[in-house]
């Protein structure tokens, strides 16, 4: 068996394992649901079967014991459940500095899948393990070793290594971008607000009611934890460090200043809106301006090609005769 296992072809067997695994998901989703229905049709057929009499006889039973409802499915309450202990265990021989920075990504990207930083670290070790498995796989018949072989065993063992990092760091980068362009609309409605007569903390609650945004549901933070009794600098700093923009940071310093000083929310307001709109319409100008030298590796690679094989290529047959005579 053993034997047969090492001469298969490792795609194969990748392509097997993979099978199996989904397999065995959709074979526990299928009892799960199967289980989960059979109780709704239960509930159903004792609320239409019972009679009023039934359901109306009092009971003279002493104080039932309320079971704790379970939250979340079987799988997630099991297979999860242990995976993230094990992730946890593996996350404690982290480094302290690494997993303070890691901590810090994952709070800006709003945590995601309920990460922390030792389960992230753990995780990367683990999906690292499994490329570095899959290279190995590759690469195991030392006397068929090739170019290509030895190209993808890499390529896999650099993918297990860095896509983490590269996944989360796209995560906090489009965060931080859906931020940065609602802020200018963010301060628009803030303005119109304390023009009103609304508020700085009533304007807060305004656009996080009416805004379903990564913006408006951190503003929803900022007016529950000065709910809880912490000041509104306070609240401020902490999601400007939990967000780490810089325009919201700036705006939030100015804010604070002039907190301090007594000035007018309404006029603080409309001119930091004022200055986040020139300061967007800059952004988006510096992002075309740079198309065009990032548009030249593709026309270089793909279209100047293609257009010399067009041009040239019919004088190539007159150009081989015209040599061939001489």
């Amino acid at each position: 068996m053993i034997n047969v296992l090492l001469n298969t072809n490792p795609t194969i067997l990748i392509l097997g394992a993979l099978v199996a695994v989904l397999g065995l998901v959709f074979a526990i989703i299928g009892v799960m649901r199967y289980f989960k229905a059979g109780g709704k049709y239960a509930e159903r057929v004792d609320h239409f079967v019972l009679t009023e009499v039934q359901t109306a006889v009092p009971t003279t039973e002493g104080p039932k014991i309320i079971q704790r409802e379970l939250e979340g499915s079987l799988f997630r309450r099991t297979v999860i459940n242990w995976f993230r202990k094990i992730l946890k265990f593996l996350g404690r021989f982290a480094p302290s500095q690494m997993a303070e920075s890691i901590e810090h990504k994952l709070v800006v990207a709003d945590n995601p899948g309920n990460l922390h930083a030792a389960e992230f670290i753990a995780l990367r070790f683990l999906l690292f393990i499994v490329a570095l498995g899959l290279a190995v796989m590759t690469n195991r018949e030392v006397e068929n070793l090739n170019m290509t072989s030895l190209i993808m065993g890499l390529a896999i063992t650099i993918i297990g290594l860095v896509y983490p990092t590269v996944w989360l760091n796209g995560r906090m980068r489009k965060r931080q971008d859906e931020i940065r362009r609602g802020l200018p609309d963010a301060l628009d409605m803030l303005s119109v607000c304390a023009s009103a007569g609304l508020g700085f903390d009533q304007s807060l609650q305004k656009i996080s009611g009416y805004w379903d945004t990564e913006l408006g549901r951190e503003f929803k933070k900022v007016t529950q934890e000065m709910e809880m009794g912490i000041s509104r600098g306070e609240a401020l700093k902490s999601m400007s460090d939990r967000l780490d923009v810089d325009d919201l940071s700036s705006f939030i310093a100015i804010l604070v200043q002039a907190e301090r000083i007594g000035m007018s929310y309404a006029d603080v307001l409309h001119s930091q809106a004022i200055q986040m709109r020139v300061q967007r319409q800059y952004r988006a100008r510096e992002i075309v301006n740079r198309l065009p030298g990032k548009i030249i590796i593709p026309v270089a690679l793909f279209i100047f090609p293609a257009m010399i094989a067009v041009i040239l290529g019919p004088a190539i047959p007159t150009l081989l005769g015209a040599f061939s005579n001489l």
